[in-house]
């Protein structure tokens, strides 16, 4: 049996630049790519795609920093990229590094075990028949957006009618879209997802009614794509990336404006600048959405401002607009919770109820792990999201998590206290986004993981066999991945310097970090970074010993926004730093007998 030297699980953007990585850095490296898509591109391979799919992003957004999406995609520019166009788009750039040779499609990952410390991993896939594969290195690259969130609602066999999640929309579309018989679509969720739905569904000519939740977290901030600063027009999604909005904002990583940020954050008079600075950002986004210029779109205003909601946020990236449908009539918000399901009726909590001939739960997705990591004893040491968890490994976290809390309440007790109710009040909002009845994937433990890549128990053993990527969310994707991809293959390979005493408790205090970061969004259970993402991607640069402050002079660097093209000679740099010793397929038969991984420690 041949051993590889990487195997990477996943063929969407992330394990595309994860595999891209590694061969510019150790071309003679064996290299493996398993997927359970049909074609490449993970949540934008071809099967996933629906009639009016489009990104947040214009293009540019999310372009590799040596591979610009140009006109031969389709896009003009300052246009937002169709679905299609992004698949054609990851797949030249898989085409152009050589990588579709690699990937196994349609094979699904059943059961992740370690052959023993330091020896590798095992593989039990399928794909129609089940086979072991081995690898000396293992990189997930999966995503944190592959298990939909499925709510339960009692009387889903009486409603005798389509439903779905959203996530199925690319297969499933055209059931609701071109049946005749379905004429009302009534569709759960106040996210982007739910935006989409609804405007498919109106789109298609079909009457839509819009359920969010009474006792959920409500609508998120969906915005127009461009804003302004003072008199110039700006994109919305660079804001984040120039640093001289960044140091409004908390954050656990350093970027070299400490003495701003201190006081910014930790004396009187930067305090009061700070929360003015949020309060007018709330009230201006407020201004640039629209939502209250119109009775019919009021029930759209988030219940508190863009600070608290990390990703969980979209543009209105639509050829018409979508409010039209909402003044019209087209379609009805109901904030109301579901009580149960009957023939094509949705009943509420309230006693009232409507008819609906479908129904689509654009809900989100959920913590619940993409892969099965075997034994269950091994998840606390790996980070990974769990019911399995001993009381012990309980106690171990929940220790850990006192510790991050006194810490985060010392540098910003403002993210103990959570949301005010508007922005000129002091009282706190009760944030209760979640509802645990309905959805159970609640149970599961959160990411915990060294630098949000690698896995505590064995980066504290000395093993850096295995890292995960993407398990995060930000706004510019591209140059996280990008940097993640890089840090993790120096940390497979024993280049990044780290004090291995001290990640467990590394690993607690960027999870409760992102928790009270982003409660309205998804730091529940992933790093959910925006206004403090280019201090984390200086960390890891500074980890590699690379230049973090990459702009070349003063002003640009305070101003201007980081886009991926900063960052396009990141590999160039490090590999002049450092020497790999390049790798040769291996055809040893490796040893049958599995070895728990630090199951019992924790």
């Amino acid at each position: 049996m041949v051993m590889y030297n990487y195997l990477i699980v996943g063929a969407g953007p992330s394990g595309l630049c994860a595999a891209k990585t590694i061969l510019q850095c150790e071309p003679l490296a064996s290299v493996k790519i398993l997927d359970s898509n049909k074609t490449i591109g993970g949540v934008w391979a071809e099967e996933n795609l629906y009639p009016g799919l489009k990104t947040n992003n214009v293009r540019g957004g999310i372009d590799f920093s040596d591979f610009p999406m140009d006109d031969a995609f389709g896009i003009p520019a300052g246009k937002h990229p169709t679905g299609e166009a992004v698949h054609r788009y990851l797949r030249a750039y898989a085409e152009r590094s050589g990588l579709i040779k690699l990937i196994d499609f349609e094979t699904k990952v059943l059961e992740v075990s370690r052959l023993g410390v330091r020896e590798g991993w095992n593989l039990k896939v399928s794909n129609g028949s089940e086979r072991q594969v081995q690898t000396q290195k293992l990189i997930i690259a999966t995503g944190a957006t592959n298990v939909p969130h499925r709510p339960r609602i009692e009387g889903t066999d009486a409603f005798k009618g389509p439903l779905m999640h959203s996530g199925d929309l690319g297969k499933q579309s055209e059931s609701i879209t071109k049946d005749p018989s379905v004429e009302t679509i009534a569709v759960l969720g106040g996210g982007k997802s739910a935006y989409d739905a609804v405007y498919l569904a109106a789109t298609a000519g079909r009457k839509v009614e819009w359920i969010i939740r009474k006792t959920g977290k409500g609508p998120e901030w969906i915005f127009p794509s461009h804003t302004y600063l003072g008199p110039f027009k700006a994109l919305r999604e660079r804001l984040p990336g120039r640093r001289i909005i960044s140091i409004f904002s908390p954050t656990l990583w350093k970027d070299g404006l400490g003495t701003l940020r201190y006081f910014l954050h930790f004396t009187r008079l930067g305090k009061k600048i700070a929360q003015k600075f949020w309060a007018n950002l709330h009230l201006a986004t407020l201004n640039d959405c629209g939502m209250l210029n119109d009775e019919a779109t009021k029930a759209l205003e988030p219940e508190t401002g863009p600070f608290w909601y990390g990703t969980a946020s979209g543009v209105l990236s639509y050829e018409k607009d979508i409010y039209n449908f909402l003044k019209n009539g087209q379609v009805r918000i109901h904030r109301q919770d579901i009580s149960h399901l009957s023939e094509r009726t949705i009943n509420f909590s309230s006693g009232t109820s409507i008819h609906a001939d479908a129904l689509v739960t654009a809900t989100g997705f959920s913590a619940k792990p993409t892969l099965q990591f075997v034994p269950e004893s091994t998840h606390s040491d790996l980070g990974v999201p769990s019911r399995s968890l001993t009381q012990d490994q309980l106690d171990f976290w929940g220790k850990l998590n006192q510790q991050a809390d006194a810490t985060i309440s010392k540098n910003f007790p403002r993210l103990l206290i959570g949301p005010h109710k508007s922005p000129s009040s002091n009282v706190p909002l009760s944030v209760k986004p979640y509802d645990p009845n309905l959805y159970p994937e609640l149970n599961y433990t959160p990411f915990r993981l060294y630098r949000a890549i690698a896995p505590p128990g064995p980066t504290q053993e000395g093993d850096n066999s295995l890292v995960f990527i993407s398990m995060f969310s930000n706004l510019a994707n591209t140059a996280r991945c990008e940097i993640q991809c890089l840090w993790a293959y120096a940390y497979l390979n024993d280049k990044i310097e780290l004090d291995r005493s001290t990640v467990f408790e590394e690993a607690a205090l960027t999870n409760r970090y992102v928790r009270h970061r982003a409660p309205y969004g998804h730091g529940r259970f992933i790093p959910d970074l925006v206004f403090d993402q280019l201090p984390y991607f200086d960390t890891l640069l500074n980890d590699l010993k690379l230049r973090f402050w990459r702009k070349g002079n003063l002003f640009s660097e305070i101003f201007a926004p980081y886009t991926a093209v900063d960052y396009k000679s990141i590999i160039q740099e490090w590999l002049g730093k450092n020497e790999i010793v390049t790798s040769a397929v291996s055809a040893a038969e490796p040893s049958s007998e599995t070895t728990p991984l630090l199951g019992s420690k924790v």
